[in-house]
């Protein structure tokens, strides 16, 4: 029924509460109209801003550079545009008349430094001037005087380039790069992954993704630094995709998602002209190249947005929460909007991953987003952070016959404006192409680190509904809202119950300190002269790192190999769920640096100096100081460097995970099959899935348990007359393991199993008959 009624409201029903004679289209030239636009062809440039329907005059200033003594705008106004100033912060004689520009006086510069610009309003708060004396490079920012006769000085929220996000912005310049990898961008490259599921072997079944965080991939934290590590990632040949955690700007190098310029990249890692330099770099060692922005709040750091117009609902936990369907909303959902588009069409990404989108509280927006991406954009496929297990309706796409785009997006104007009268309709469909698999990624980490039936039910219930989502275990914020530490050392935490064998004031503080001394210690483990070290030196090395408990060598040893095997087990799931996949950075090759939540905001330091106590606080809720000179350095992919007995680790793993890639490569039944049954072992803490691709079949058995069974394990799940061999075993030599296998056996079948099963490995079966 509600199928019926949507399909029937945008075919036939031209009434329907649409806007009267709106004063924008949304066609392709208004998108990319907004905020300075410099127009080669004539060498000036236009300005587009929304901002306060009620707002008595706006006007832009442009100057040749960032000055501080252009600061005094009350006076300025006086001087330059004859506003009369009436008390603090007054303008009473400021006209406001929509459309009365001609009554407004030319601009006029009071000296060489700056020129202010009155801007004329169209209606709904959308404010222009065109033609003025501004080139790229030059600086600008919007001045508004509000209803209230307030003048509120604000950057631009469609800023292309923003040094200081507290100062002007700048008139960006597109042509600041000549891209190399063309055929890439017109899609007749084969490795480019499209949305398009009919493609071979093009679909989103063929992404292995890479999150990477530029900041921490290498010590410089630099775009062009990234290279050495794409190098790296394209070498391998283990991922298709890497995913840049947001680049939007921010007072410091951090992790990204606290960014107030929506458009503007993070000078701190380099000049938008480096990141598609990175982008083309990626592009021609045949990595996708997927974009995480955040539309769910603004940052807490450099956020004018309440000043400019009304684009903010109320404050939230991380920052202000944006007006997506309240009064004035149409243009907030539109910049956002816009923000997907300039990230797809500037930058040349293949992907764009969006942030925590329920926090969005408007599906509407994330419908207007998906529509516009999938119109101008076709190719660029979108991935939500979701968490609400909507599978039908936010990956279904609905498209009824003889509706045009423009009508898609007039319907959802008229579903916001019947939201604000008391009714409104869900969106039966969003049309986002993928999601991650949150669910999916709890049931698997409850396995690996606390293997028991309930969690097994879990898996079992999650595993074959995540064909189109994305599988994964640890992403930034496993790692990082936690206690900053990788899968390693929470194993050696749990392993050991180091929270009963660490001080702390109390449970929280005792339970950070456990896990900075469970990351010590891995630290310890994997260094050059830990085999040397005496039970003696061994203790006071243990006290040194935290520990008020000694335990041997031979344990830590142990509980290390236990640990990495684990880490195999925990990859090898993820690689043979059919659908895209994301490890972290590092995770292919078990790096054990932290990723600590790092941030610097620009008053940071003072607000330490009037309150030390303030350092507390920090330490009290994540265990380490968050400031970026400390915690980033600690966080550089690579830091921790591996010898002694487990100098092979790494390589190990590489390998590892290389073959499994080659065996997606190699099983179509892998890569894009159906789960066909699963099997469930208590007893011994096994999960299993068979999966079918046309007559391929393949079979994977995963010990999430400690037990172990040399050529003794069997269970009831294999087919009648099937005869089966063994095509990976995660406890192969080669990659570390023990060595015991089922390799070169042709004769399991379900009457002769006795399969060899290490404890926490992965084996792959295919059917040979």
């Amino acid at each position: 029924m509600i199928v019926q009624n949507v399909n029937q409201s945008l075919r036939t029903n031209k009434n329907y509460n649409r806007p009267q004679q709106p004063a924008f289209k949304r066609k392709w030239p208004e998108h990319v109209s907004w905020g300075a636009n410099y127009i080669k062809e004539t060498g000036k440039t236009n300005f587009k801003l929304f901002s306060f329907p009620d707002a008595k005059a706006v006007f832009v200033e442009v100057a040749d550079k960032a000055v501080a003594g252009l600061s005094n705008i009350k006076d300025r106004l006086l001087k330059i545009v004859g506003v009369t100033v009436a008390g603090a912060g007054a303008a009473a004689a400021v006209d406001t008349t929509a459309g009365s520009s001609q009554t407004q006086p030319k601009v006029k510069p009071i000296d060489e430094s700056s020129r202010i610009y009155p801007m004329e309003h169209k209606g709904e708060g959308v404010y222009e001037v065109n033609d003025t004396d501004a080139k790229t490079g030059d600086k600008y920012r919007y001045i508004i005087v509000d209803k209230n006769n307030e003048i509120n000085i604000v950057k631009d929220p469609y800023a292309k380039k923003q040094e200081n996000i507290h100062g002007w912005s700048s008139v960006y310049n597109s042509d600041n790069y000549e891209w190399k990898n063309t055929d890439w961008i017109e899609g007749k490259d084969s490795r480019r992954i499209v949305r398009k599921p009919d493609e071979p072997l093009r679909g989103l079944e063929k992404l292995i993704i890479d999150e990477v965080n530029i900041p921490t991939l290498t010590k410089e934290g630099t775009f062009e630094s990234a290279k050495a590590r794409i190098d790296k990632i394209a070498d391998r040949g283990i991922a298709t995709a890497i995913e840049l955690m947001p680049v939007e700007n921010t007072f410091s190098k951090q992790w990204g998602y606290d960014g107030v310029d929506k458009f503007a990249v993070n000078e701190n890692l380099g000049s938008a002209a480096k990141l598609k330099e990175l982008v083309d770099y990626a592009h021609g060692k045949g990595l996708n190249v997927i974009m995480d922005m955040v539309p769910n709040h603004m940052g807490p750091d450099g956020n004018y947005l309440g000043q400019t117009g009304p684009y903010i609902k109320t404050s939230g936990e991380f920052g202000d929460l944006l007006n997506y369907q309240g009064e004035n909303s149409r243009y907030v959902r539109d910049w956002m909007v816009n923000a997907a588009l300039w990230w797809a069409n500037e930058f040349k990404v293949d992907g764009i991953r969006l942030d925590l989108t329920k926090d969005m509280d408007s599906d509407y927006t994330l419908r207007e987003i998906a529509l516009e991406l999938n119109e101008h954009n076709p190719d660029v496929f979108v991935i939500a952070e979701d968490h609400r297990n909507k599978m039908h309706s936010l990956t279904s796409y609905y498209t009824p016959e003889n509706v045009t785009h423009e009508e898609h997006i007039e319907h959802i104007d008229s579903q916001i404006e019947s939201l604000r009268k008391g009714w409104v309709l869900p969106p039966w469909s969003i049309g986002i192409d993928s999601e991650w698999d949150s669910d999916y990624k709890g049931a698997l980490i409850n396995n690996i680190l606390a293997p028991n039936g309930a969690n097994l039910d879990e898996l079992d219930k999650y595993l074959p509904t995540s064909h189109y989502r994305v599988k994964y275990g640890y992403s930034h914020d496993e790692i990082g809202n936690e206690d900053g530490t990788r899968l390693i050392p929470k194993y050696l935490v749990r392993h050991f119950n180091l929270f009963d064998k660490v001080d702390g004031f109390d449970n929280a503080s005792r339970g950070q300190e456990a896990a900075q001394t469970a990351q010590r210690l891995a630290e310890l483990i994997v260094s050059e002269d830990f085999d040397k070290l005496s039970n003696s030196k061994l203790a006071i090395e243990e006290k040194k790192r935290g520990l008020n408990y000694f335990i041997r060598k031979e344990d830590l040893i142990n509980a290390f190999k236990a640990g990495v095997a684990k880490q195999k087990t925990l990859m090898g799931t993820v690689m043979t769920t059919p659908g895209p996949k994301l490890y972290f950075q590092g995770d292919d090759e078990a790096d054990l640096s932290h990723f600590k939540f790092f941030r610097e905001l620009s008053d940071e330091r003072a607000k330490r100096e009037a309150d030390p106590n303030q350092i507390y606080e920090t330490f009290n809720k994540k265990g380490y100081d968050t400031l970026e000179e400390f915690a980033r350095p600690d966080s550089t992919l690579g830091r921790v460097n591996v010898g002694g007995i487990f100098k092979d680790l790494q390589s190990e793993m590489i390998k590892y995970n290389q073959d499994l890639r080659a065996l997606i490569d190699k099983y179509p039944s892998i890569a894009k099959g159906e789960i066909t049954g699963t099997y469930k072992d208590y007893a011994n803490n096994i999960h299993i899935h068979k999966l079918k691709y046309e007559n391929e079949e393949t079979m994977v058995i995963k010990n999430y348990g400690n037990g172990f069974h040399h050529e003794s394990y069997g269970f009831g799940g294999f087919p009648d007359n099937s005869v089966w061999e063994e095509i990976f075993n995660s406890d192969a030599v080669e990659y570390g393991g023990g060595g015991y296998s089922n390799a070169g056996r042709q004769d399991i079948t379900s009457q002769n199993q006795n399969l060899s099963v290490a404890p926490n490995s992965i084996v792959i079966l295919k059917r040979v008959k």
